[in-house]
């Protein structure tokens, strides 16, 4: 009798182990939570002023041949905006040049590379803003100037390896933080 129960209970045990073919899981990703969307001022005394988000933290990297480096820290994306200051002196067609050869080192891995013109008159605030989509380094690049003696360039990089679907809503996010600094920019 004990024999009997335990072969059932095997048998069953095996049944109830058949199921249709295995179907593997989609790989996941980390949940992403955004900060609220809120800005304060930051000035830099020789350079420049701008609203940037109250999450980010600035650091002056340092001066060097009259250039000066500055970061933005997204601490909390894992992210950096490196911003260079230049003073124009004559070469303004050369720094814009150099901008978008940066710009196209990431046309091999880019699936699209969309530009729109920054135009801010009564600030004295002209330039250029590049999102590149894909699997690149660097997914929002911008330059801006006067025209007469201030020029800045700035790119955004993450602190992982790119990976833009995953990286989506930190990238948008902070696009559109980026874009704000630009429109509340003001030169010193």
């Amino acid at each position: 009798m004990k024999l009997r129960v335990e072969a059932t209970l095997a048998f069953l045990a095996l049944l109830a182990g058949c199921t249709p073919d295995p179907v593997p899981k989609p790989r996941g990703y980390f949940r992403i939570d955004l900060p609220e969307q809120a800005y304060t001022s930051w000035t830099d005394t020789t350079t420049f002023a701008a609203e940037i988000p109250t999450y980010a933290r600035v650091g002056i990297r340092e001066a060097k041949d009259e250039a000066r480096w500055f970061d933005i820290r997204f601490k909390g994306q894992r992210a950096t905006a490196h911003l260079t200051w230049s003073p124009v002196d004559g070469d303004l067609q050369e720094l814009i040049e150099d901008a978008h050869t940066f710009k196209s080192t990431h046309q091999a891995k880019a699936a699209r590379i969309r530009s729109e013109r920054t135009l801010n008159d009564s600030a004295r605030v002209f330039g250029s803003v590049f999102d590149i989509e894909g699997d690149v380094a660097s997914p929002f690049v911008f330059y801006v100037t006067d025209s007469t003696s201030n020029f800045l360039y700035g790119s955004l990089y993450f602190d992982n390896r790119p990976n833009a679907d995953s990286l989506a809503p930190v990238t948008e996010r902070l696009r559109v933080d980026l874009r704000h600094m630009l429109a509340t920019l003001r030169w010193r």
